[in-house]
C-alpha cells in the first residue's frame, strides 16, 4: 500500500508547492501594505460613500418629485426640507475639531461615525413617511406634519454632516499626505457612482409607482446604507496591543475652529472675489436640484421611473464634466477659464430646458439637464484649483475648508430659492410651466453675470501662473468639505 500511495503523495506535495508558489505573488500583491492592498482597503472604506449616493437618490430624485407633482405641496416646502442638510453643514467644522481634538488624544473616531449612520439611518427609515404626514389625508393638518418633517430631515442632515465629516478623517489618519488628493477623488466618484446605481435601479423598481413600493425602496436604500457602512468600518480603526491606535500618520494635526477659519479668510482680499463669484454661480445651478423631476412630471408628463433616470445622467454627466476638465488642466487651462467655460454651458443648459415646454421635447430637456451637469462639473474643477492655486500651501486647506462651506450655503440658498420663485411666478400668472421657467431663466441670468463679471472684472486677477492640483504636496486637505 505504502508503494502505491508514495507516489500520490509526492505528487500532492508537489501539486501544494506548486500552487503556494503561484499564490505568494498574489498574497503579496494583496497584502495591506502593498500599493494595491492598500487601495483596496480605501475602496472598502468607500463604500460609505456608496452608500451615501445610494441614500441621496431617492430623496433628491424621487420624494421631491412625488410631493411637488402628485402632492401638489408647494415647492418651496419640499426645497426647505431637502435643503436643510446645507444649512446644518457648518457643524462639520466644529465636530471635526472635537473629533480631531480626541484623536489627538488616542480616542476613536468610530464612535461618532456609528452615531452619524444612527441618525442618518432614522431620518432615511422615517423621511418617506413625509408623503403621508403631507398629503393630508384628514390625519393632521399642514403646518403640524412639516414641523414634524423638518424634524425628520434635520435628524438626516446631522447624520449624514456627523457621519461624513468624522469618516473622511478617518480617511486621513491612514492617508499619507501625497496620497489624499487622490483618495478624496476616488471617494467623490464613488459617492456619484452610488448615486447613479441607485437612480437606474430605483427607477427599474417603480415602474408602476405606489406610495407604499416607494416608502419600502427608501427602506430598503437605508438599510443597504447600514450593511455597507458596517462592511466599510470593520476593523477600519486598529489597535495595538497596549490598545493605541495604528496610524500610518504618527501625529493627528487639529484643525482650526470655524472662527479661526474665518479670521485668516477676511485677509485673504483675492479670494473674497472668488468666493462671491463660487457662491452665485453655485446657486444658480443649484436651483434646479429640486425642480428638475417635478418639471418633467408636471409639464413633459414624464413618470415617476423616468424622472429618476433624470438622476442618472445627472451623475454620469457631471462625472463626464469633472473628467473633462481634469483633461483641461492637464493641457494647461487657467482654472478660471475652466470657471468660464462650465458656466457658459450651464447657461446653454439652462436655455435650452426653458425652452422644452411641451411633451414632445423630452430630448431636449434631456440634452439641456445634460448641459448643466457638465458645465457643474467644470466649474467645480476650476473653481477648487483656482482656490488651491491662489493660497498659500500651507493654508490650502483651511480655504478649501472655506470652499465647502461656502459651496454648501449656495446650494441650499439656491435649492429654496428655486422653489419659492417656482411658487410664486406660478401664483401670479396661473401657470405651472412659466413657474419653472422663470426659475431657469433666472439661473440663466445668474450664469451669465458670472462670465461677465470673469471677462470684465475679475479675470485677470484671477490668473495663476502655477496651477496646484489637490495632491501637490498639501498636508491638510478637509476631506470631510469636499466630497459632499
Amino acid at each position: 500500500m505504502k508503494l502505491v500511495f508514495r507516489p500520490m503523495q509526492w505528487l500532492v506535495r508537489q501539486s501544494n508547492k506548486t500552487a503556494s508558489t503561484a499564490a505568494n505573488p498574489l498574497l503579496r500583491w494583496l497584502n495591506p501594505s502593498s500599493e494595491v492592498g492598500w487601495w483596496l482597503r480605501v475602496l472598502r472604506l468607500g463604500l460609505i460613500q456608496f452608500g451615501v449616493g445610494l441614500s441621496i437618490a431617492p430623496i433628491s430624485g424621487t420624494l421631491n418629485r412625488v410631493l411637488i407633482t402628485d402632492l401638489q405641496i408647494p415647492a418651496v416646502a419640499v426645497a426647505f426640507l431637502i435643503a436643510l442638510h446645507y444649512f446644518i453643514s457648518p457643524v462639520r467644522v466644529m465636530i471635526g475639531y472635537r473629533s480631531d481634538q480626541e484623536r489627538s488624544l488616542g480616542k476613536w473616531r468610530t464612535p461618532y461615525i456609528v452615531l452619524g449612520v444612527m441618525l442618518a439611518f432614522g431620518g432615511l427609515a422615517t423621511a418617506p413617511f413625509a408623503l403621508i404626514l403631507l398629503s393630508g389625508e384628514g390625519i393632521i393638518g399642514f403646518w403640524p406634519a412639516m414641523l414634524i418633517c423638518t424634524a425628520i430631515f434635520l435628524v438626516y442632515g446631522a447624520g449624514v454632516n456627523i457621519l461624513e465629516t468624522i469618516y473622511l478623517a478617518l480617511i486621513s489618519d491612514i492617508t499619507p499626505p501625497e496620497k489624499r488628493g487622490k483618495v478624496i477623488s476616488v471617494l467623490w466618484v464613488m459617492l456619484i457612482m452610488g448615486t447613479i446605481v441607485s437612480a437606474v435601479v430605483v427607477s427599474g423598481l417603480l415602474i408602476d409607482y405606489s406610495h407604499q413600493l416607494f416608502i419600502q425602496v427608501m427602506q430598503g436604500s437605508g438599510l443597504i446604507f447600514v450593511l455597507l457602512t458596517v462592511i466599510a468600518l470593520w476593523r477600519a480603526e486598529r489597535l495595538r496591543p497596549d490598545g493605541s491606535i495604528i496610524s500610518d500618520l504618527e501625529t493627528v494635526r487639529v484643525r482650526l475652529s470655524l472662527w479661526e477659519s474665518l479670521g485668516k479668510l477676511s485677509g485673504q482680499k483675492i479670494l473674497h472675489g472668488l468666493f462671491a463669484i463660487i457662491f452665485i454661480a453655485t446657486m444658480a445651478f443649484a436651483t434646479h436640484d429640486v425642480l428638475l423631476e417635478p418639471y418633467g412630471g408636471q409639464v413633459l408628463g414624464m413618470s415617476v421611473s423616468a424622472t429618476m433616470s433624470l438622476t442618472a445622467l445627472w451623475g454620469v454627466m457631471t462625472i463626464v464634466g469633472v473628467v473633462s476638465g481634469g483633461l483641461l488642466l492637464w493641457r494647461q487651462t487657467p482654472p478660471v477659464v475652466l470657471i468660464g467655460i462650465g458656466c457658459v454651458v450651464g447657461l446653454l443648459g439652462f436655455g435650452v430646458i426653458s425652452v422644452a415646454s411641451d411633451i414632445a421635447l423630452v430630448g431636449p430637456f434631456r440634452l439641456g439637464v445634460g448641459f448643466i451637469s457638465l458645465g457643474r462639473g467644470l466649474f467645480l474643477v476650476g473653481s477648487i484649483i483656482l482656490v488651491m492655486s491662489l493660497t498659500d500651501i500651507s493654508h490650502a486647506g483651511l480655504f478649501l475648508g472655506v470652499w465647502g462651506i461656502v459651496q454648501a450655503l449656495a446650494q441650499g440658498f439656491g435649492v429654496i430659492g428655486g422653489g419659492l420663485m417656482r411658487d410664486l411666478a406660478q401664483w401670479f400668472t396661473g401657470n405651472v410651466v412659466i413657474g419653472y421657467t422663470a426659475v431657469y431663466a433666472t439661473s440663466l441670468l445668474l450664469l451669465a453675470a458670472v462670465v461677465f463679471l470673469l471677462l470684465f472684472r475679475l479675470g485677470r486677477q484671477l490668473q495663476v501662473d502655477e496651477i496646484r492640483m489637490p495632491w501637490d504636496g498639501v498636508s491638510e486637505i478637509p476631506a470631510d468639505q469636499l466630497t459632499f
